[in-house]
């Protein structure tokens, strides 16, 4: 699929699934590979071994080592440029492992996301999400969309939260202080109207940053692992292309996030 028919459907709320990718199905294994480094043997069961902070502080020195991995990026590149991503007019923000425990967790980084759109925080309308889990993903342990919310107003934190605030706040070492990560919906919908996305390594979903989405809270006797990042297409943000905003209030719009995905220019 060309960068130009894939955008124009990520723009109007489609939901894409790319199965049977050979570079998407090596990337996913580097991530795999990876993982054991940092959660053992068998990462879904590392709850059943290690306590919570300890799986905490596993799970950010992975995301740590994912961060600064340029031979996981050149993965993720290859991935990207497979199911036609255009790596000379694409930004990205980096590769993310996420690991959401089994059971209820108390830690908020091993815990579920509540319901938010991505563009609430970034204020990029051109700005696409890439989803993929490492371990098959079922309804009870995945992320989940609204697809039905997409151009419908949800009532949101966005107008209050301050990109610059958590900047400050995380560059001054404050980790201790609550800040919300990213605004959130304050009337989320019910969880029966949500689309649990049931993946299989090799699978790699895209979809736009302005679903609405959310984890689901993983009631399985498997911890979850998945990779996510999110792209922004330099022609489309300079045509003023992008999907609907209907409802974010975002008092800046966060170009510094995004890094060129082929080097040649750092950054927006």
């Amino acid at each position: 699929m060309s960068e130009d028919e894939r955008n124009a459907k990520v723009y109007v709320g489609e939901i894409l699934v790319f199965r049977g990718f050979a570079p998407v199905a090596r990337f996913i294994e580097a991530l795999r590979s990876r993982s054991y480094d940092y959660l053992g043997d068998n990462p879904t069961l590392i709850h059943d071994r290690r306590t919570e902070d300890e799986i905490a502080r596993a799970s950010a020195a992975f995301r740590r080592a994912v961060r600064s991995d340029s031979a996981i990026a050149a993965y993720f590149n290859a991935a990207l440029a497979a199911v036609g991503v255009r790596l000379d007019d694409t930004y990205g923000d980096g590769v993310v492992v996420r690991v959401q425990t089994a059971g209820l967790s108390r830690n908020a980084t091993l815990g579920p996301l509540a319901a938010h759109r991505d563009t609430w925080g970034t204020n990029i309308a051109a700005q696409t999400n890439w989803w993929a889990p490492l371990f098959p993903a079922t309804p009870e342990r995945t992320l989940a969309l609204f697809p039905a919310y997409f151009d419908y107003a949800v009532a949101n934190s966005s107008a209050d939260w301050d990109f610059e605030e958590l900047l400050r706040r995380l560059k001054a070492g404050r980790t201790a202080e609550k800040y919300p990560l990213l605004p959130t919906a304050s009337d989320a919908p019910p969880r029966a109207e949500a689309l649990p996305i049931s993946l299989v390594p090799g699978d790699l979903m895209c979809f736009s940053s302005a679903h609405l989405h959310a984890s689901v809270p993983n009631t399985t006797d498997r911890t979850r692992l998945s990779v996510e990042s999110r792209t922004v297409n330099g022609t489309d943000v300079a045509a003023k292309r992008g999907a609907p905003d209907v409802d974010g209030s975002a008092r800046y719009t966060t170009y510094q996030l995004f890094r060129h995905l082929d080097g040649v220019v750092t950054k927006f």
